[in-house]
């Protein structure tokens, strides 16, 4: 199975890419330069054209990629215009998407995951439980792109047939990020981190299942579970770290410890 990874060059695409080498064969599209490597290719997501080509031959697809800029997610700009950030934020996480969507159903593709955000959900930072019921309270501009991505890709499987399953991560880790360590310290940020490692196995399962169209919430367990994880159960999802105070406990067969007390949401 062909598998382009649309944003291969990120924290988080490097990391992928290099999880699914053993048993996919995995080609990577990022807006960073060609450097020799005969599996990777050059490509800006807003040009459709090139969206097309580099999608070209590809059974599967992966699409991660979005504006870049950290803590400028909320950045605003003077009282009569709007930020270059928001610009771009809207450019390339609703254009670029739009193309790729597209492309997949021109092209054909068997299977599109496509990566969302708990962001969708965690403007309410008080709600006790995060489950498929839970209504949507974006935090910030991207949070609503990603929504925007979410429900184009329901409008073309209800339309085309596009199989197409989102998974909304919560704050990977470790990813030299500031909240890396958050939460070893804060019980409720504790609730929606995802290991690295989980987001990979996620994506694996995402690429695998029979089902053929869905959206998952995807964090690692924790003693501190506010986000339903049973329902990525359907896709294969079994995360294999759980989250305490103490440090990552690593585990295999999916029975994690049961939390003590009530959820922390303060």
């Amino acid at each position: 199975m062909k598998v382009l990874v649309i944003g291969s060059r990120g924290v988080l695409g490097t990391r992928i890419v290099k999880s699914l080498a053993d048993e996919f064969e995995v080609f990577g599209v990022d807006i960073t330069p060609e450097d020799g490597d005969l599996r990777y290719r050059q490509a800006d997501i807003t040009d459709f054209p090139a969206v097309l080509d580099v999608m070209k031959g590809m059974d599967c697809v992966v699409h991660l990629a979005v504006a870049s800029g950290g803590g400028r997610h909320n950045e605003t700009a003077g009282e009569n215009s709007i930020s270059d950030f928001e610009r771009e934020t809207v450019r390339i996480n609703v254009g670029g998407t739009l193309h790729v969507i597209e492309a997949a159903r021109r092209l054909g593709i068997q299977r599109l995951v496509y990566m969302s955000s708990m962001t969708a959900l965690l403007g309410d930072l008080h709600r006790v439980r995060y489950d498929s019921s839970s209504p949507l309270e974006p935090t910030n501009l991207y949070a609503s792109t990603k929504i925007f991505g979410e429900n184009l890709a329901r409008a073309y499987w209800n339309n085309h047939g596009l199989s197409t399953i989102s998974l909304r991560l919560g704050q990977p880790f470790p990813i030299g990020h500031a909240f890396d360590n958050g939460w070893m310290t804060n019980v409720r940020r504790r609730s929606i981190f995802v290991a690295v490692e989980d987001v990979c196995l996620a994506v694996r399962c995402a690429l695998k299942t029979d089902v053929r169209f869905g959206l998952y919430h995807i964090v690692s367990a924790s003693d501190n579970q506010r986000v339903d994880i049973e329902s990525a159960r359907e896709i294969g999802y079994f995360p294999r770290a759980y989250l305490t105070d103490e440090g990552v406990r690593w585990i295999e067969d999916g029975k994690y410890p049961q939390p003590k007390g009530p959820v922390v949401t303060e």
